[in-house]
C-alpha cells in the first residue's frame, strides 16, 4: 500500500514538472492562437444587408479615448485594414482612402479634420454616414458633440444635397428617420431600438419624427409594444399587453413601473436583455438618462446601466 501512494506521489512530480515545462517553452506562434479572453467590446454603427444604420459590436482592446477614436473611424472607412473587424452583414460607409488629418477632445466637443476623400460620398449615403459617425463617435462616454472639418473647412452642410447642418452635431441629429407628420408644429422626435435577425440579433434604431401630445416616454414604450414596424421586419420582444404605470425622473437615473405582465419577459429573475436593452438604448437616445431601474407593481426587478 505505502509502495503505491509513493508511486503515484511520484507520477503526479513527474507531470507537473512536465507540464511546467512545456509552458514555459510554449512556441509563440502557437501562443498567439490561444483566444485573448481580455478582449473587450464596443459599440458600433454600421450598414447592415438591408441599408440600415445599425448597432453591432466590434473588438477593442484600446483603452484611451484616441484609440477608441481612431478604432471606430478606421473601421467605418471603406477599404482599411480595420474592415476585417466589421461583423459578417454589416459594411463601413466613410469613402475609401479618407484619413483623419487631426483631431481635438475638450470639454466633450470632438473636432475632427478629415481628409478630401471624406467627400466623395454618395447622395443617397451622406445623411447615413453622418447618422453612422455620431452615433459611433458619441458612444464614447466623454465625447457629447462633434464638428467635422474637411482639409481644415467646417462642414456646414451636406457634401451632395448641401443641406444646412447644425453647428454642433449629436445624437438630436437622429438616425434611419421616419416621418409621420400632418404640420411642423408640435413635432417630436424619439428614437426606438428595435431588433433585426442577422446571423444573431442585432439593434436598427429608428428616429420618429411625429406629432404627438403624449411624452416621449410613453412613445418608446407604446412603440415597442407594436412589436413590428410596418413591413421592414424589424421586431420588439415587449408584450403589447404591457402597460407603464408610472415612472419617476431622479438625476440621471430613470425609474420605470410596469404593471405584471412584464413577468413574462422576466428569464432566471433577470429581465429578458432583448426588452431590457431596447427600452434602455432607446431612453439613452432620446432623453440621455443611462441608467433605467425597472419595476413591476413598484417592486424592483432590474437595472440597466449604460457603461461606454
Amino acid at each position: 500500500m505505502l509502495k503505491r501512494i509513493t508511486f503515484q506521489k511520484i507520477a503526479i512530480s513527474t507531470l507537473l514538472f512536465l507540464l511546467a515545462f512545456l509552458l514555459y517553452n510554449f512556441p509563440e506562434e502557437l501562443k498567439a492562437e490561444i483566444p485573448n479572453h481580455s478582449d473587450k467590446k464596443i459599440n458600433i454603427y454600421l450598414i447592415d444587408e438591408n441599408d440600415f444604420v445599425s448597432m453591432t459590436e466590434i473588438s477593442s482592446n484600446n483603452n484611451s479615448i484616441n484609440e477608441k477614436i481612431e478604432n471606430l473611424i478606421k473601421s467605418l472607412t471603406i477599404n482599411s485594414l480595420n474592415n476585417t473587424n466589421i461583423p459578417k452583414g454589416f459594411k463601413a460607409i466613410i469613402p475609401a482612402g479618407t484619413k483623419i488629418i487631426d483631431y481635438n477632445l475638450e470639454n466633450g466637443l470632438l473636432k475632427i479634420n478629415f481628409s478630401k476623400e471624406f467627400l466623395n460620398i454618395s447622395e443617397e449615403n451622406e445623411e447615413k454616414m453622418l447618422e453612422s459617425i455620431i452615433y459611433s463617435l458619441t458612444t464614447i462616454k466623454d465625447i457629447k458633440k462633434i464638428m467635422i472639418f474637411v482639409e481644415g473647412q467646417h462642414l456646414q452642410e451636406l457634401p451632395k444635397s448641401h443641406r444646412k447642418l447644425d453647428l454642433y452635431l449629436d445624437r438630436s441629429y437622429g438616425i434611419n428617420k421616419v416621418y409621420d407628420i400632418t404640420t411642423f408644429s408640435n413635432t417630436k422626435m424619439v428614437t426606438v431600438y428595435y431588433l433585426r435577425k442577422g446571423e444573431n440579433y442585432y439593434y436598427v434604431p429608428i428616429s420618429h419624427i411625429i406629432n404627438s401630445n403624449d411624452e416621449k416616454i410613453e412613445i418608446i414604450i407604446n412603440s415597442l409594444k407594436s412589436n413590428r414596424l410596418n413591413s421592414s421586419n424589424l421586431l420588439s420582444h415587449l408584450d403589447y399587453q404591457v402597460e407603464l404605470m408610472n415612472y419617476e425622473e431622479n438625476e440621471n437615473s430613470l425609474l420605470l413601473n410596469f404593471n405584471d405582465v412584464l413577468l413574462s419577459s422576466i428569464y432566471n429573475g433577470k429581465l429578458k436583455e432583448e426588452v431590457k436593452y431596447a427600452i434602455s438604448y432607446s431612453i439613452y437616445d432620446t432623453l440621455g438618462v443611462n441608467n433605467i431601474i425597472f419595476e413591476i407593481n413598484g417592486q424592483t426587478i432590474d437595472e440597466f446601466r449604460l457603461e461606454n
